[in-house]
């Protein structure tokens, strides 16, 4: 048997969460998706807030971004930021977006990955394409990596690899 007949059947045999990259046979990736729609539904309880409260917060979460954007190449890699926020004032953000839930922790979690990742947080922020970006003196800037054409194609090649897949940038806003 060749690798690529391999492939192909481990491939019909499952299914991958094109959002959180998690293998599944096909009835736990159906239980899976369900599971991710009732994350994004409203409960009761939560607050509608108003645009402008949204709005506002949507530019400070912009803002704490660049601020972690450091022009010199020592200072790259992955980052982490914190910064606390209501529930309501999250999931009226990320609402559609959101991919996991912890009811113990009360937390919710969104993964961006994928070609279109940038795009959909450009749409997030209010059309701000520039959210992920800091502009420097001398024509130098610094930006969120959320697509790597190189660690994509490693990642097809071995596709059901751990090691290849946490390669991948992703963006995780819990």
């Amino acid at each position: 048997m060749t690798n690529d007949s391999l492939s192909t059947s481990i491939m019909q045999q499952h299914f991958e969460c094109k959002t959180c990259s998690t293998i599944y046979d096909k009835k736990d990736l159906t239980y899976h998706q369900n599971a991710i729609q009732k994350y994004n539904i409203r409960h009761n309880g939560l607050y509608t807030l108003l645009l402008e409260a949204i709005t506002w917060f949507k530019a400070d979460l912009v803002h704490i971004i660049g601020s972690k954007l450091k022009v010199h190449f020592k200072q790259s890699g992955k980052q982490t930021i914190s910064f606390p926020c209501l529930e309501s004032l999250f999931f009226s953000i990320f609402e559609g977006y959101i991919h996991y839930f912890n009811s113990r922790k009360g937390s919710y979690k969104c993964f961006f990955q994928e070609p279109d990742a940038y795009a959909q947080l450009t749409g997030i922020f209010n059309n701000n394409s520039n959210w992920g970006c800091k502009f420097f003196d001398n024509n130098q800037q610094t930006f969120v990596l959320l697509f790597d054409t190189q660690a994509e194609k490693e990642a097809n090649c071995n596709l059901f690899s751990k090691r290849y897949k946490n390669r991948l940038p992703r963006l995780t806003i819990e």
